[in-house]
């Protein structure tokens, strides 16, 4: 499949983003709503990229979805804030009353003191919920699922040639301008460039860290928020895992109760079977909470420094510091302006989170609409 150039009695060639996660979706709808035409291409089989929600427990009601991925927003998010009441999605606070577990080698020990998740925001549903309703507001076959592009080349017009795989098979694309929405180290690893990006940039986009790829999560779904009746938060923190940081997941609604932690990095349970970890998060969660905890009607969990569209090869150790901002390069267009990057890996705002991708998306699609001004007449 080849998108043909622009004739006079077309309309523009869509602009391509690859990759739909929240900062590819929010620059999607921005784009749109400017009049420009897009075409969005994603990898993965799903809309979310780094968001993701799976039903608490199978066969029940859709609406009980938790977060394998990224979950929190906060109060301070301008960002994330605007966006949600554009799209009229409530956050709810996170349960956060009662004691803090913390856990050593010696013994559970209650700490009475307001818990580490105070003030934290969840949405219903899942963060995910954000960027299925972005893909619901875009034009009919915008989006593309199932399709990795593996190269950008730009044509001597100024075009910009987008080879990709679907089904096994390849495609090729054509586009005026391009925006990158993916983790600048992935692109590194998995996405060729001609002419070849400068060395500078290259060296960048394979050292700035990508937010969550060492993480491994794990959730647990019970009948009922046991821990509260009891007096604790849910929040626990634990010297000898495997879960190293815990939290109330349970829905808004409580129709069920959830708890989940991040394994430790490095742990050896990453490498052993699903059953050994399950059994050995359970223990864990009994030593905790008590009895209650040892009956879980379900186990949920995601390595994502195994997720090949997230991360590549040695994401699985954490970054030896987290930066505030991402670099001043991949804010920079390149290709006379054809050429851009997004992701929260390049946000200015708060680095990694979603606040950081909904600010990188629209930055991305503000500063397209700029340069390309001709752009915006799509109909």
């Amino acid at each position: 499949m080849t998108f043909a150039a622009d004739s006079p009695s077309s309309p523009p060639s869509p602009v391509i983003i690859i990759g739909a996660g929240l900062s590819g979706l929010v620059a999607a709808q921005r784009l749109q709503a400017a009049g420009r035409a897009v075409l969005v291409l994603e990898a993965r089989a799903r809309v979310g990229g780094r968001t993701m929600a799976v039903p608490a427990v199978p066969g029940r009601p859709a609406a009980e979805l938790l977060d394998l991925g990224a979950t929190w927003g906060w109060t301070h998010h301008p960002y994330l804030t605007q966006v949600l009441e554009e799209l009229k999605i409530r956050p709810f606070t996170q349960f956060s009353a009662g004691a803090t577990a913390y856990e050593t080698p010696h013994g559970v020990h209650r700490l009475p003191q307001p818990a580490g998740s105070a003030g934290y925001l969840r949405l219903g549903g899942g963060a995910a919920v954000l960027c299925r309703t972005l893909a619901d507001e875009l034009s009919p076959d915008t989006l593309q699922l199932a399709t990795r592009v593996t190269r950008l080349r730009r044509l001597p017009e100024g075009d910009i040639e987008v080879t990709a795989v679907h089904g096994g098979l390849p495609r090729t694309y054509r586009a005026p301008a391009v925006i990158v929405a993916m983790p600048p180290r992935l692109v590194a690893h998995s996405m060729a460039f001609e002419p070849d990006l400068s060395a500078a940039l290259q060296h960048t986009m394979q050292t700035v860290p990508t937010w969550m790829s060492h993480a491994m999560k794990a959730v647990l779904v019970y009948e009922q928020p046991f821990w509260r009746t009891q007096g604790w938060s849910g929040f626990g923190v634990s010297q000898t895992g495997p879960l190293v940081e815990l939290h109330d997941a349970s829905p808004q609604s409580a129709a069920v109760g959830a708890l989940f932690g991040f394994f430790a990095t490095p742990h050896p349970l990453r490498a052993a079977g699903r059953a050994e970890r399950q059994a050995a998060v359970v223990a864990q969660l009994e030593r905790l909470f008590g009895p209650a905890a040892g009956a879980p009607l379900a186990y949920h969990e995601l390595d994502w420094s195994l997720e090949p569209f997230t991360s590549t090869p040695g994401d699985e150790q954490p970054p030896l510091a987290v930066p505030l901002q991402g670099p001043a390069l991949l804010r920079q267009p390149q290709w006379a302006g054809t050429l851009h990057w997004a992701g929260a890996e390049t946000s200015v705002s708060e680095w990694g989170r979603l606040d950081g991708a909904v600010e990188s998306g629209r930055w991305a699609a503000a500063q397209l609409l700029q340069l390309l001004p001709d752009a915006v007449a799509a109909n």
